[in-house]
């Protein structure tokens, strides 16, 4: 087996947000849109999510695999396609922490 091609140059988180889930206490939930710019497959990338304080600084970090964060984890395997657009829906128990703010940012590990 040959693997996907891995170009983090090609890739752009193009938006995300973190909301508080008003239907269960402790809860976030990330949404991000994330963009295949090249006109090739590329494997889909890890997500590296920061929790952060009012301070901005880090409270927990996590990261997320293709299979965490795709509706199928199957699709992983078929990558991403040449100009396409990967949509990220993540629900986080965050417990304690009262994040006020976060960073995310993608890689391959």
């Amino acid at each position: 087996d040959v693997p996907l091609p891995r170009r983090t140059e090609q890739l752009a988180i193009e938006s995300s947000d973190l909301q508080a889930d008003p239907k269960r206490p402790n809860t976030v939930i990330l949404t991000a849109t994330l963009r295949n710019r090249g006109n090739g497959v590329v494997a889909h990338p890890a997500l590296e999510l920061t929790l952060t304080n009012a301070q901005d600084q880090a409270i927990a970090k996590r990261i997320f695999q293709a299979a965490d964060y795709l509706a199928e984890p199957s699709i992983a395997a078929r990558g991403m396609g040449g100009m396409s657009e990967v949509g990220v829906r993540i629900a986080l128990d965050t417990g304690e922490l009262k994040p006020a703010g976060y960073r995310l940012f993608l890689f391959y590990p």
